[in-house]
């Protein structure tokens, strides 16, 4: 069993594909074909399902194996980040996740900007995925540091920003020249949210454990999208303050009570963390508090 074996076999998991992992690896096909072949058979078993196709799934023996393959090569990237951090050089590569339509862009590509002028040498690969994503790819070790929303017990979380839920309708609506607004107000409207379990997750929460299920008119996996909608009226729907911009014919209105969001970066321990990992978080944390534009 080599590292290149290993890795072999978590591109082909990730893509499906044995095309696209040998292009990820920068491999010839049938070097990624070969590597996979020697693996199961030192291993003695499938990790792999083929079809004729070339698309492939894990077996549930590869399931149960490939979380503590990508630890063993999430570590054996951090011994080389500290290696190389132990002859005054920051190199190497860090995987990062952040969680769609609740971190700011602007929040993200500053906090990558400073990172990246810093340190010029680390590669940094960027995951986006939804709230509950983020926090099975840290633990899985998909990623080395995350955006999630905190308290998360099972992480080392490093507080950042405090945003706010708002309440986004059409001028017009019954509630629109309201300084904020009650969950009890919102119990008979139609809402449009994101396609997501944590959307919905995230509304409950809102309008309280006693509230009557919400009535989900529409879902949509794009933010422009939904803001169209509640535009023309067709319904209401919640977003972070930081993800607003401009809006035309919507109004936000804060919840009373407040309904807070507080984002952090995480990582599964301190003790595990890579050098570039730790780095990330901390200048993230130095530009949040140098920064003017971001919610207190």
């Amino acid at each position: 069993m080599n590292f290149s074996q290993l890795q072999s076999f978590v591109a082909v998991a990730d893509t499906g594909s044995f095309t696209e992992a040998a292009y990820a690896l920068d491999m010839t096909q049938s070097a990624v074909s070969h590597a996979l072949s020697a693996l199961e058979g030192e291993l003695g078993v499938t990790l792999l399902e083929r079809n004729r196709k070339s698309v492939v799934a894990l077996t549930a023996v590869g399931q149960a194996i490939i979380p503590r393959v990508r630890t063993l090569l999430a570590q054996r990237e951090a011994i080389k980040q500290e290696a190389k951090a132990a002859q005054g050089e920051t190199a190497g590569k860090l995987r990062l996740g952040s969680m769609l339509s609740l971190v700011s862009p602007d929040l993200l590509a500053r906090v990558l900007t400073r990172f990246r002028t810093l340190y010029p040498e680390v590669e940094i690969v960027l995951f986006e995925g939804m709230m509950r994503e983020v926090g099975e790819w840290i633990e899985q070790s998909i990623v080395d540091v995350g955006f999630v929303l905190f308290p998360a017990p099972k992480f080392e979380v490093t507080p950042l920003i405090t945003d706010e839920l708002c309440v986004l309708v059409p001028f017009g609506h019954r509630l629109h020249t309201k300084g904020a607004v009650m969950p009890g107000e919102l119990q008979e409207e139609g809402w449009i949210l994101e396609k997501s379990p944590c959307a919905f997750q995230l509304l409950k929460a809102v309008l309280g454990p006693r509230r009557s299920r919400p009535q989900l008119r529409y879902q949509a996996s794009d933010s422009a999208t939904i803001l169209a909608m509640v535009r023309e009226g067709l319904g209401i729907t919640l977003m972070p303050r930081l993800l607003l911009k401009k809006l035309e014919g919507i109004v936000a209105l804060p919840l009373d009570p407040p309904y807070p969001l507080h984002i952090g970066l995480a990582v599964r321990s301190q003790a595990m963390t890579s050098p570039a990992a730790r780095l990330l978080v901390q200048q993230a944390s130095i530009w949040v508090q140098e920064s003017t534009f971001l919610l207190r």
